[in-house]
């Protein structure tokens, strides 16, 4: 006959095959109390930034506003938001911000259109397919900001007399402080659009053709922007004493190609001014401008080495780009070395 186990160990085999479920147990619950106090924590922070915009005079609206994510992920969701400061509105469609609650400082942010601003005199509306950002903060501050977008669509109204209507394929704009420049204030922009139709480079290059774009820039005295109208922040900007540093522009578009570097600024008159150093190739409609007809285009580009003797350039058979005299911004006029462009009047932006 088979004897009995003792009781005390069944009873401690049994405790230790329950442990690890109990544990278990206890750290779910655990994490779900401290992720509750997270959402909390979380929801307190936005009111609180709410109400610190509104003492500022910026009103803020995030329609039916909910914070979720459970368990690992914070989700802060508005139906649509929206921002109100005098004369200047936006609003935008859904907006849903994700962040790990291991990694609180990374925000990665999906915007869904369409996008209404307007400062009361300038309206800019935009669509896109995908709209997503993401931001890196560190305990002392903002790091890193990046955009992507897919098919952007924009419309501007008010900034010149016709609307400037513009599209692309694709748009990635990536910013962050510039840690050499922080006495100047500055930040880097690095910017690539895809596939872009701008219509003003249509009339200024020639060609009809959709444009690629990338430029590095830097533009100081940038840390002021604190999301006034658009009028306020340009001013504050010029009487600051603002530069745009452009360290790469690239431009292709069709047959034509262009390289740029040099630095922009605002004029006494609202208007874009600096110079910048060219290298191009297949320009004819901005060299024809530059003498005031076609011909004298031809003539000057083969003069600057524009023609056929460009075309061997490359072993690939593409023009090389040769240097082009300096590019002048200066009092309302955009000339190329001696030559004054002349159906190109620099408009004052606000």
């Amino acid at each position: 006959m088979d004897e009995a186990l003792p009781t005390g160990t069944v009873r401690k085999s049994r405790f230790w095959l329950y442990t690890p479920f109990a544990l278990l147990l206890l750290v779910a619950v655990a994490w779900s109390i401290a992720w509750l106090l997270i959402r909390n924590r979380t929801s307190e922070a936005l009111d609180a930034w709410f109400a610190m915009e509104a003492k500022a005079g910026r009103q803020w609206t995030c329609q039916n506003r909910n914070v979720g994510g459970y368990p690992f992920r914070i989700e802060v969701t508005c139906g649509s938001l929206s921002m109100k400061q005098g004369a200047m509105s936006a609003s935008l469609g859904r907006v849903e911000s994700i962040a790990q609650v291991y990694q609180p400082r990374f925000v990665i942010t999906e915007i869904e259109g369409p996008l209404n601003l307007t400062d009361g005199t300038v309206t800019v509306q935009g669509t896109w397919d995908l709209l997503l950002t993401s931001i890196h903060a560190t305990p002392s501050g903002f790091q890193r900001l990046s955009i992507a977008a897919d098919s952007p669509r924009f419309t501007v109204t008010g900034l010149a007399p016709d609307d400037i209507v513009t599209s692309g394929k694709h748009v990635e704009l990536h910013l962050r402080p510039n840690p050499s420049r922080a006495a100047e204030k500055a930040y880097d922009a690095a910017l690539s659009v895809k596939q872009a139709r701008i219509p003003i480079l249509d009339a200024l290059v020639g060609g009809a053709e959709p444009v690629d774009l990338s430029m590095d820039a830097t533009a100081t005295q940038a840390e002021g922007f604190r999301g006034r109208p658009i009028v306020e922040e340009l001013e504050r900007w010029r009487a600051a004493g603002g530069k745009l540093d452009i360290l790469m522009l690239s431009l292709a578009k069709g047959p034509r190609q262009l390289d740029a570097k040099g630095a922009l600024t605002l004029d006494d008159l609202h208007r874009p001014a600096g110079q910048l150093n060219v290298s191009a190739t297949g320009l004819d409609g901005l060299l024809g401008n530059a003498l005031g007809g076609r011909n004298g285009g031809a003539v000057l580009g083969a003069l600057l080495g524009q023609g056929a003797r460009a075309s061997t350039g490359q072993p690939n058979g593409k023009p090389q780009p040769l240097p082009l005299p300096p590019l002048r911004l200066d009092n309302g006029r955009l000339a190329l070395g001696p030559f004054v462009v002349p159906s190109v009047r620099l408009m004052p932006l606000y």
